[in-house]
């Protein structure tokens, strides 16, 4: 960045200036919070399942159901929150989002029970509805990052800080889940306890863009707002689908023990984390939309393939998959960043998560159900379809080169608070 930015000191609304070396420290703090967060969501990723699945003795269906709940918060509060952010209050939306996390850890320390996990999945998020490096665990607070990160960024360099921060956050979360092999669950779940706590703590620090109270986006930011969340339904109920069921499907039809386990989810992330290096290269030879669909058609490839083969090839795809999956994903990111205004961000990025959490939640309802009951390909071959319509449907709305809408003006320096 080369100018300064205007900002907000002790008192929400008392301005202050903060120069360009205050601002890069900002983002360097935004990304300290996201590792703290990243290492917690590994551990919870492992733990959470084993707890209801093995120590509660529920099963796959009864699994669904709560990651249903969690996922169904999520959407609510990603939604809320992402409107209390552009309309009200960006900062302290951020921060009330961040508490839930180390709040929801701190019920799995209390004694066992069903309806205590239930409700920790609701205040946690733990729908794990996306991958280690951006997924369900905690991620209501992930809109309200993209848009703190974007207003901390410039335009020309937006993708390549999106594709540092799923980069990092996702070498963390494989740190996280591959600790969680060790241990008791109570070690693991009072580790994502501290680490989401010292990740709240930590964003105090961090400079926010203030927003005009009681505004509304633009027509034109609407428009974007509602194309970006029609492909983020098709997109959250192929990940709801089969996502959260992932490792559960190993551990029911394989006998996959928990360290096992833990080593093949953290090659899965790792992968996944070096794949997203990739974005800003994708981007500049394909264009944003072919980078998506591209990928993203392998990741369906893969995914309609997995039920029908023995352990070896089905691990080898399970660990490939999120690799595809999120390549393309910081481009994306920077994409419905570029093509809103920097008061609708924080809507605009709520409004999508809402909206493919949302479809998640009945997804992953159904997924469960299906996994136990019906046919084991049903969940595999539901997400390969809902992938191929949501590659569709990107060529449809912003054309083959994202020609077909225009992005924002961003010459004008944004104003923080901090």
């Amino acid at each position: 960045m080369t100018t300064g930015i205007g900002s907000t000191d002790g008192a929400w609304d008392r301005p202050v200036w903060i120069g360009p070396e205050a601002a890069g420290r900002g983002t360097w703090l935004l990304l300290a919070t996201r590792i703290l967060r990243g290492l917690a969501a590994g551990l919870v990723t492992i733990g959470f399942p084993y707890l209801v699945l093995q120590d509660l003795g529920s099963g796959a269906f009864r699994l669904g159901a709560i990651y249903a709940g969690g996922a169904l918060s999520t959407a609510v509060l990603a939604y809320s929150f992402g409107r209390f952010g552009s309309r009200t209050a960006k900062r302290r939306a951020y921060l009330v989002s961040l508490v839930l996390l180390p709040v929801a850890c701190l019920l799995l320390l209390l004694p066992e029970s069903l309806p205590l996990a239930a409700l920790a999945s609701v205040l946690g998020g733990f729908s794990a509805t996306g991958s280690l490096a951006s997924g369900g665990v905690g991620g209501v607070e992930m809109p309200l990052q993209s848009a703190i990160l974007s207003d901390l960024t410039t335009a020309s360099t937006r993708t390549r800080w999106f594709s540092g921060f799923t980069f990092t956050a996702g070498i963390s979360a494989a740190i996280g889940a591959l600790l969680a092999g060790f241990g008791d669950l109570d070690q693991v779940f009072a580790m994502a306890f501290g680490l989401s706590a010292g990740s709240f703590v930590i964003a105090f620090a961090v400079p926010v863009r203030s927003v005009s109270r009681g505004r509304l986006p633009s027509a034109s930011s609407r428009g974007v707002i509602r194309r970006f969340a029609a492909t983020g339904v098709l997109n959250g109920f192929s990940q709801g689908l089969l996502t959260p069921f992932l490792i559960p499907f190993f551990v029911i039809f394989f006998g996959i023990a928990r360290p096992e386990m833990s080593i093949f989810t953290t090659a899965s992330s790792l992968l996944g984390t070096f794949a997203v290096l990739a974005a800003p290269a994708l981007e500049a030879r394909w264009g944003w939309v072919i980078a998506i669909v591209g990928t993203r058609g392998v990741a369906a490839g893969l995914a309609a393939l997995m039920p029908f083969v023995p352990l070896v090839p089905a691990v080898g795809m399970y660990i490939a998959l999120p690799a595809f999956r999120v390549a393309a994903l910081p481009a994306q990111q920077s994409a419905l960043m570029g093509h809103l205004p920097h008061s609708d961000r924080s809507e605009g990025a709520g409004t999508n998560q809402a909206a493919r959490v949302g479809a998640a939640s009945a997804a992953t309802a159904l997924g469960g159900f299906a996994l136990e009951d019906v046919a084991v390909a049903v969940p595999f071959l539901g997400y390969a379809f809902a992938l191929a319509v949501n590659a569709y449907l990107y060529s449809r709305f912003f054309g083959w080169h994202g020609e077909r809408i225009a992005t924002v003006d961003e010459r004008s320096p944004p104003e923080l608070s901090r």
